[in-house]
C-alpha cells in the first residue's frame, strides 16, 4: 500500500500540477479531504478547495513546476519532500505580479484513508516566500 500511496502523491505533483492536467486529481482525495498549508489561508476543506488553490497558483506562476526530490511512507502516512519554481505572472494571495523567478521547497505529510488522500500537512519557508513574491528577497 505504501508504493501505491507514494505513487498517488508523484501523480499530484508532478503529472497533476506540474502539467497543468488538474483532472488527474479526480478521485484521488477522500471527500471530507482537509489541507492544513499555507497559514495565512488557513485550512482548506475538501477537494474542490484543494483544486482552486491549486489552480490559483499554476495561473499565477507561468512555468510552475514541481518535483518530487524525496519520500518515505510508513502505515497510512506518506512524507514527500518537493522542489518548486517557475514565474510570478499573475495575482497570487493577493499580490500583483512580479516578474520574479520563485523557487520554493516543502514537506508534505499526506494521511491516506481507503486509498484516498484524507489529510496533508505542508511545511514551507513561508516568509522566503512572500519577499520572492515583493522582490524583497535577499
Amino acid at each position: 500500500m505504501s508504493e501505491t500511496n507514494k505513487r498517488t502523491i508523484r501523480i499530484v505533483r508532478e503529472e497533476a500540477m506540474r502539467k497543468g492536467k488538474l483532472d488527474k486529481l479526480g478521485g484521488l482525495y477522500a471527500d471530507d479531504y482537509i489541507y492544513h498549508g499555507i497559514p495565512m489561508l488557513g485550512d482548506m476543506r475538501g477537494p474542490t478547495a484543494f483544486r482552486n488553490l491549486v489552480s490559483g497558483f499554476i495561473d499565477a506562476v507561468s512555468g510552475f513546476q514541481e518535483t518530487v526530490e524525496d519520500q518515505l511512507a510508513e502505515g497510512d502516512k506518506v512524507v514527500t519532500r518537493v522542489s518548486g519554481r517557475g514565474k510570478h505572472t499573475g495575482e497570487l494571495m493577493g499580490v500583483a505580479p512580479s516578474g520574479n523567478d520563485l523557487r520554493w521547497t516543502a514537506i508534505i505529510i499526506s494521511r491516506f484513508v481507503n486509498g484516498k488522500i484524507a489529510e496533508e500537512w505542508a511545511e514551507f519557508d513561508a516568509l522566503s516566500f512572500s519577499q520572492q513574491l515583493s522582490g524583497s528577497a535577499r
